[in-house]
């Protein structure tokens, strides 16, 4: 009995090593590039590598206005401090900012646009299996832009045709789902049924709460409000279309918590101001400064 104890304790003591040996092998077989796996890539102002871009579908030669290009001279810097390997050495320092409708106030980095040619295709044209879960993932979250009523394309996504800021739609796990912060841009437009009795009635007691937009009508700052009103017909949502050539949706990541360090002491806010250089949505620009100086929201 002794010696059949001690020899399955020297067994054990062999065969262990070499189990955990084989286990560390097989996960370097599995993930050699030192790359995140799955939607594990967290939230940085650093743009993503190639390399993350196309194991998630997306081809980056093919991303519109991407950051780091000089198409977006200004809105970032060459910042060699970065040590995620998942992210390349351009920082963007441009920060859209928006609410969320869950948790409140966000403050986003756009690292580019995509349109039909941006997701990966094999020889015949078809979207590969990544390819697809890229364009269902794009498609699954809403980012929503409120163009002005006076603005002729109203399909603009830029500052100067906004009529408030940003509203991500997060709802349905934006944040475990949607690992590189990929939405379909949705514009919202009031109809003119929302100039009615019904409509005012409907809509004065969102703007006694939220306040006026650039246009005087309701700041929207909800998901669910919105498709509410959709569907009474008080606003109208617009996208462009699939095969828009220069792009439908938008590579824009939201941190979860954007406190501690996210927004740097370079970065600049893109907010929607009024003629008079005032914020339209005040708390986006306060907890902004906040943030930026002692990491935290404002009191």
């Amino acid at each position: 009995m002794r010696t059949r104890n001690k020899t399955s304790e020297w067994t054990f003591r062999l065969t262990f090593p070499v189990l955990v040996l084989f286990a560390l092998l097989a996960g370097l077989a599995v993930n050699t590039t030192g790359l995140a796996d799955g939607n594990d890539l967290g939230t940085s102002p650093f743009d993503f590598t190639d390399a993350v871009y196309r194991a998630h579908g997306i081809l980056p030669e093919n991303i519109v206005l991407r950051v780091g290009d000089a198409s977006r001279t200004g809105d970032f810097v060459v910042d060699n401090t970065n040590t995620d390997r998942n992210r390349r050495n351009i920082r963007t320092i441009e920060t859209t900012p928006g609410t969320t409708g869950s948790s409140g106030l966000t403050y986003a980095n756009i690292f580019g646009v995509l349109n039909s040619t941006s997701f990966e295709r094999d020889a015949a044209g078809n979207l590969t299996a990544r390819g697809q879960q890229a364009f269902d993932t794009a498609e699954r979250f809403r980012v929503f832009i409120f163009p002005k009523a006076s603005n002729g394309s109203i399909l603009d996504p830029f500052l100067p045709n906004k009529r408030q800021d940003n509203l991500f739609d997060t709802r349905d796990g934006y944040f475990s789902n949607d690992p590189l912060g990929m939405w379909v841009a949705v514009w919202v437009v009031y109809t003119p049924k929302a100039f009615t009795a019904a409509g005012k009635k409907e809509l004065n007691p969102i703007a006694a709460t939220n306040g006026r937009d650039l246009d005087g009508t309701a700041i929207l700052t909800s998901p669910s409000q919105i498709d509410n009103l959709a569907a009474k017909g008080f606003i109208e949502l617009r996208t462009r279309p699939v095969n828009d050539p220069v792009f439908r949706w938008v590579i824009c990541p939201i941190p979860e918590d954007p406190r501690d360090g996210f927004i740097r002491p370079d970065a600049f806010i893109r907010d929607v101001r009024r003629g008079d250089g005032t914020p339209v949505f005040p708390a986006l620009r306060n907890n902004f400064i906040c943030l930026q100086h002692t990491g935290d929201w404002c009191d």
